[in-house]
């Protein structure tokens, strides 16, 4: 069969038709539904910083299973999958690299997963604790779903900062306690920190900046986290080194592959005789000693489904697949500020 896909070149995207294979040992053939752009990831693929040019594009997608390969144990045709497929009508995944999405949940927020699992495992890697203040720098998607789940997770207050009033508002929204713009009140964080009478425990950064980080490093408590969520390239560290010393202050990084994707066990078991067999299937190893990116991805899924976590306040385009190349140019090589979530819908009208 045929699909349609996104293909970046240098400075724009062109949508083009290739043939697909039928799925394999192992693999599932998805019909796409919705897949997620987001600025940062995006703005990097088109300009080659993260892998040669031409390239598909695109690493956010829920779909439907049409069909599965052989050895596919966990899907079956007509489940919903969250995967890190490209932008494409259709597309060969392997199991073990979908989702299952629980049954209810919304699929247009399901789209954006991977930003969502990303400040899930921030926040797992901050270790904040009920009740603890805390401070998210940068309000783009990734930083937006940091703040909420700092505030699911018990954090009082929640303060969030960006340069931006269309997505402090949204942070609002959601239900974060203060939302500062450091641009037209540069002191507000450090005011906002005196009047809670403490040095913050917990500081996110997710700017996208460097600079940033030193304002971190100086409002920082003695013996606080503080969280590099975002990745920057061709900027100098600034002198952090200093102030997180004198506090025995924790520097944390929080890329989200520097944990295991999905785990699989094998079992040792008694099946009548003696002494014990190893069992011929693995199963999944789901417990909180060890969070994978799949069960963080769960989690985020059954946050919407449950109603605990509602991110529509962020997704501030929707476009038709078809309308790709020109979102694609506006929104992403001319970084239109504008854009935080854009959700792509591959749905016929």
């Amino acid at each position: 069969m045929k699909t349609i896909y996104a293909k970046a070149y240098e400075g724009r995207v062109a949508l083009e038709e290739k043939e697909l294979p039928s799925p394999g040992k192992g693999e599932v053939l998805l019909k796409a539904k919705y897949s997620a752009m987001s600025p940062g990831t995006e703005k990097g693929l088109l300009v080659g910083a993260i892998v040669p040019l031409p390239t598909s594009i695109g690493y956010a997608m829920v779909g439907e299973v049409m069909e599965c390969g052989e050895e596919v144990y966990d899907l079956k045709v007509g489940d919903h999958v969250v995967t890190t497929g490209e932008h494409a009508q259709y597309l060969i995944m392997p199991e073990l690299n979908c989702t299952k999405c629980p049954e209810g949940v919304d699929l247009k927020q399901a789209a954006f997963w991977n930003l969502g699992h990303t400040g899930v495992y921030a926040l797992r890697r901050s270790n904040l604790q009920m009740g603890e203040p805390c401070a998210v720098l940068g309000q783009g998607f990734v930083g937006a779903i940091t703040a909420q789940c700092a505030r699911i997770a018990g954090a009082v207050p929640v303060i969030v900062t960006d340069l931006d009033d269309t997505r402090l508002e949204a942070a609002k929204a959601m239900g974060v306690d203060l939302a500062i713009n450091s641009r037209t009140d540069p002191k507000g964080l450090e005011k906002a920190v005196e009047e809670l009478g403490r040095d913050l425990p917990v500081i996110f950064e997710a700017t996208g900046a460097r600079g940033p980080l030193m304002q971190a490093a100086e409002l920082i408590g003695e013996r606080g986290r503080l969280v590099m969520i975002s990745q920057v390239h061709g900027e100098a560290m600034p002198p952090i080194d200093d102030p997180i010393m004198q506090k025995g202050a924790s520097l944390i990084g929080t890329y989200v592959n520097s944990k295991p994707f999905k785990l699989k066990r094998a079992d040792l078991l008694i099946e009548g005789a003696w002494p014990p067999v190893m069992g011929r299937s693995l199963n999944r190893y789901a417990n909180a000693d060890c969070w994978t990116s799949d069960e963080d991805i769960q989690v985020f899924l059954n946050l919407i489904k449950y109603g605990k976590l509602d991110i529509t306040p962020l997704i501030s385009h929707e476009f038709q697949y078809t309308e790709i190349p020109k979102a694609y140019d506006k929104y992403v090589w001319n970084m239109d500020p504008s854009l935080t979530g854009g959700l792509i819908s591959w749905i016929e009208e």
